[in-house]
């Protein structure tokens, strides 16, 4: 073979070594291009919600805009929630109290009529804010239901056990008492016909005297067995002593509070409206990202051309607490004006904080109907 020979040999295998090469690059690539997707469609719900929060959170703070608030799935949003609150607190005015009623067969365990077909999740959300704004309180526990201790759910299948092995397959006999005096175990009373008296023969007045549980398994016998619980919605089994008590207590609000709080929120729909009639565009609730990517909640939020007023009202908590909150959100959101609609009458010291913070505080009137007096 001549040396030109050999060289074309060599070329040719060069060439074919550049096409392996590239058909295993192209391999991987396509290795690599399935393992992508396969991992993106492993991507739970969860985490599908939470890139979708941190985007939308992106565009708002590059566009200036009201950004929606978070929300998990099944919740409600927050102009939800103050619906709910609102029609919640329209109950207490007309009946002065919640009373949970009993949901056999449900995760829940109970419920409260006022929310109905509202999730467990939402309803505490609307109590929780109640409670925090002092609106409410829970008394006294109307009754309570056994729940799981792994996922919460009321849905349980009772089950009797040994006392001694934890057995399942627990028998039971039961003694019967007649009004002669004859006492027996049931065997001795059963008949064809149904239950009689050995002695007397008599069918009537034959009562359960008592119980006797007897385990095939290791013969233990006693005279309560154990009480055990399998859940229907996780699976788990517990008993009396892990098993978790959840109460459903009365909701109750006094007539005074709710009267007040009222004339808070006559206030707030009175300044809104005063906005509105001079051209502002108001978002009721609102929710607004600041700089720091934090969002910041208000009753409403107006807007016109750049300028944005934020308005919120302040029942039950600490006006000082509320003053330094609305001093961070007003810096951090860079607001045109905060104003703060509240049923108490500030001391000197938190008008001069207010004003210090750029903050406009703004009473509830003292009557119905008056225009709310401005102390800044």
């Amino acid at each position: 073979m001549s040396p030109a020979d050999i060289l074309q040999i060599l070329q040719r295998l060069e060439v074919l070594a550049i096409i392996a090469a590239c058909i295993a690059a192209a391999f991987i690539l396509a290795l690599r291009k399935r393992e992508k997707r396969r991992k993106a469609g492993n991507i739970s719900k969860e985490e599908l919600d939470s890139i979708r929060v941190i985007s939308e959170l992106e565009e708002a703070t590059e566009e200036g805009r009201l950004a929606p608030p978070e929300k998990g799935v099944g919740e409600l949003s927050d102009e939800e929630l103050a619906k709910l609150e609102a029609r919640v607190i329209e109950s207490l005015m007309i009946k002065g109290a919640l009373r949970p009623l009993m949901m056999p067969g449900s995760k829940e365990g109970g419920y409260y009529p006022e929310f109905a077909g509202v999730s467990e999740k939402d309803a505490q959300r609307v109590l929780r804010r109640l409670i925090d704004k002092r609106l409410i309180l829970e008394t006294e526990r109307e009754f309570s239901a056994v729940a799981c201790p792994i996922c919460g759910s009321c849905i349980q299948v009772a089950l009797t056990s040994c006392r001694n092995c934890g057995s399942f397959r627990v028998k039971e006999t039961r003694y019967y008492r007649h009004t002669c005096g004859y006492i027996g175990a049931e065997s001795s009373f059963r008949t064809a016909l149904g239950l009689a008296c050995p002695r007397c023969g008599g069918s009537e007045n034959i009562e359960v005297y008592h119980r006797r549980y007897r385990c095939p398994d290791c013969g233990t016998e006693f005279e309560e067995p154990n009480i055990a619980f399998k859940c229907g919605s996780c699976g788990s089994l517990y008993d009396e002593q892990t098993m978790e008590i959840k109460p459903f207590k009365r909701i109750e609000s006094s007539k005074e509070m709710l009267a007040e709080y009222e004339k808070v929120i006559s206030a707030v729909n009175r300044e809104i409206e005063i906005l509105r009639q001079r051209g502002y565009e108001v978002e009721r609730p609102a929710s607004l990202v600041g700089e720091s990517g934090v969002i910041h909640r208000f009753d409403a939020a107006a807007k016109k051309g750049d300028e944005i007023i934020a308005i919120t009202s302040s029942f039950g908590e600490p006006l000082t607490q509320v003053l330094v909150r609305l001093g961070v959100a007003r810096s951090d959101l860079k607001l045109s004006r905060v104003m703060l609609v509240t049923s108490d009458k500030p001391t000197a010291t938190e008008m001069e904080f207010a004003r210090s913070l750029g903050i406009e505080i703004i009473e509830a009137a003292e009557a119905s109907g008056s225009p709310p007096s401005r102390r800044l």
